[in-house]
């Protein structure tokens, strides 16, 4: 009978319990949303690696924020492992165009970013269940789009239905763990700020609308797929502790705006500068917890 050597023995042992393909001791996260999360990665160019684990373009990417997004700080200061991030979001984008039109046709919307993904890796991809991470911020243009329309509840609720079979697409993918981000305060940027007090209280209740909405579709999500795990982050909690000690953060006010994204709490009129994005990885890090991110940074 012949003798296996020990070492081979190992290896056998290892490739039986690694899929092909798939790194030991990487995790990754895969994302999709707008603007507040886009990088501007694709698919059809390099892949994320340890030098960069992006994959395209180099850090901090193409982003809205003046330099790393909430997801850039995920995966650079919180994250307690390797963490590759395939990331489709795409700014301006909306959960589906065809209920609310993005500003421009070619914009992917949340159920494009999500079949661009299927199809790409419907066959061997790098990840596992156990290894795979789906982020998503998106609903910010849902609800800058639409919170004057006199429909909000039945769009809402439509919204709410297209974003949750875009959850079930990505749970037969093998996703099983998932953290979602609220819609955001946009009731407090700049721009709703110089609008006036009735555009922001409308505004604001159309936001807590849409996160009603997404909540009860996200609890019956978990109804049906018992193996699924759901974060649902409340993006306000950052905003807020940003917003209301502005001084401590850099800024000389809580409404002023700087393209460095520093100096200000806000990039542009609308968009968060790094500081708000920092305290929202560190939200998102906090909700996950230690298995994914470290909360000491």
């Amino acid at each position: 009978m012949a003798l296996v050597h020990p070492l081979l023995k190992l290896l056998i042992s290892l490739l039986m319990v690694a899929p092909l393909g798939v790194a030991r001791d990487v995790k990754y996260l895969v994302t999709f949303g707008s603007s507040t999360t886009q990088t501007g990665f694709q698919l059809d160019k390099s892949r994320p690696s340890a030098s960069n684990p992006l994959g395209n373009p180099s850090l901090p990417g193409w982003t809205t924020s003046g330099g790393l997004n909430w997801l850039g700080y995920l995966i650079t200061e919180f994250n307690a492992s390797t963490i590759y991030s395939y990331n489709l979001a795409v700014g301006g984008a909306t959960t589906d165009s065809a209920l609310i039109p993005p500003y421009s046709n070619t914009v992917k919307s949340f159920i494009n970013q999500v079949d661009e993904l299927c199809e790409e890796f419907a066959t061997n991809p790098p990840w596992t269940s156990e290894n795979l991470l789906v982020g998503i911020w998106i609903g910010n243009n849902d609800v800058g789009n639409s919170f004057a329309e006199d429909n909000k509840d039945s769009l809402y609720l439509q919204i709410s239905t297209k974003y949750i079979q875009q959850l079930q697409k990505l749970y037969k993918l093998g996703a099983r763990s998932f953290v979602i981000l609220s819609a955001g305060p946009q009731h407090w940027t700049p721009l709703m700020i110089s609008k006036g007090p009735t555009s922001q209280a409308k505004l604001k209740s159309a936001v807590e609308l849409y996160n009603h909405y997404l909540g009860k579709g996200l609890k019956s999500f978990l109804i049906q797929y018992k193996e699924a795990r759901v974060w649902f982050v409340n993006s306000e909690n950052a905003y807020s502790k940003a917003l209301d000690n502005a001084t401590i953060y850099g800024a000389p006010n809580s409404t002023c705006e700087n393209p460095d994204g520093q100096s200000c709490l806000w990039w542009n009129n609308y968009h968060p500068g790094t500081a708000i994005h920092r305290l929202l990885a560190k939200e998102v890090a906090g909700a996950v917890g230690n298995l994914w991110f470290s909360q000491e940074s």
